[in-house]
């Protein structure tokens, strides 16, 4: 007989979570489960061991109820929203082989993990490595960068988790989870490494950080709408325009055959110096020409949309690093509605996966 991937509490506890609107956030240490008629509500709370219930089949069992299950399901849920979201294979940290099972779960305060085996090391391990350096509350955390990477600022964020959630942490705690995300998903880019295609669109537009006007320098893929750079310089000549484009090739991984600029000098020079006529410069386009820059233009009005956000920061070097998390963010986790609602990573994802099932 095959045994069950959830055992019957834990299944009545995901669907409590799945009803929406049945448990309440008292604090940290404890919340409020409604009961499946909606005749009362259940204390489940943390007793510095474990997380306890006053319903009678936890005084009973002295074990995880139903409703200890849906606060536990509920803490868990930005992970599994990651998880496929960013889905791949999982593989064993010691062996590195995919022959991996399913091992029951971890619980926590403020995390629960699924244990996983690897059947060929026998190594036992958790998905909780791959959150390594965001040891806070992770319902948190994702809720903070998310909204950080929408335009809000860090105030704004500090404000809205103590309001809404009951987490009292500071603006400078959350700039340090957003600056940890960035890294993680600048390994996630990494690893996954789409193919793009062979045109790109590039425009400049003026952004202010600290009140000083600063140049944004944005190359975004024409076929897969992945943002290959965004970089922030001072000037505008082709030193600049260089910087911008060789960014671009080192995050593209290969050189596009066509370019379609505005009519700004410093691109011709930045193109011919660096790509030595090997690459038709297409510039000087009209809104209705077939051939036009339309696609980075939107992108620029949506990105200095997110980065009035930014506005309070002190220096060039953080208002850079944050572009690049949010150039991050745009390819890897925002969904576009032109792309059926996925990220444009995800959408070269899907289309390559349909592509090797014909």
């Amino acid at each position: 007989m095959k045994k069950r991937e959830f055992n019957r509490r834990e299944l009545r506890g995901l669907a409590i979570v799945a009803k929406g609107g049945m448990i309440k956030k008292l604090s940290e240490d404890a919340y409020l489960v409604r009961s499946s008629e909606f005749s009362r509500w259940y204390k489940v709370s943390w007793n510095g061991e474990g997380w306890i219930c006053e319903c009678d089949d936890f005084a009973k069992r002295k074990k995880p109820c139903k409703h200890v299950y849906a606060v536990l399901f509920l803490n868990r849920l930005p992970f599994i929203l990651i998880a496929n979201h960013q889905a791949k294979s999982i593989r064993c940290p010691k062996c590195n082989s995919d022959r991996i099972i399913r091992k029951g779960f971890v619980y926590g305060k403020n995390f629960s993990s699924q244990r996983y085996m690897c059947k060929d090391c026998k190594h036992k391990f958790t998905d909780k490595r791959e959150n390594k350096g965001l040891k806070s509350n992770p319902f948190a955390v994702v809720i903070a960068v998310d909204l950080f990477f929408k335009g809000l600022s860090l105030r704004s964020i500090e404000d809205h988790l103590k309001r809404v959630y009951s987490v009292d942490i500071s603006y400078s705690t959350i700039y340090r989870w957003v600056t940890r995300y960035i890294e993680q998903l600048k390994m996630l880019e990494r690893k996954i490494c789409p193919e793009v295609g062979e045109r790109w669109h590039i425009d400049d537009t003026i952004v202010k950080i600290s009140g000083k006007p600063l140049y944004l320098w944005n190359i975004i893929d024409g076929k897969t709408r992945i943002l290959l750079a965004s970089v922030l310089t001072s000037g505008r000549s082709a030193k600049e325009a260089e910087i911008a484009i060789r960014e671009a090739l080192k995050n593209a991984k290969r050189k596009p055959k066509e370019i379609i600029t505005d009519g700004l000098k410093s691109y011709q020079i930045a193109i011919r110096n660096i790509f030595k006529h090997q690459v038709d410069h297409i510039f000087n386009v009209r809104f209705t020409d077939p051939a036009n820059n339309n696609l980075v233009e939107r992108l620029n009005e949506t990105l200095k949309t997110r980065i009035r956000g930014f506005r309070k920061l002190t220096n060039e070097h953080s208002a850079s690093q944050l572009l690049e998390g949010l150039r991050l963010y745009y390819n890897l986790i925002r969904p576009h509605s032109s792309l059926g609602g996925l990220s444009p990573v995800n959408s070269v994802i899907q289309s390559k996966k349909r592509s090797n099932k014909i």
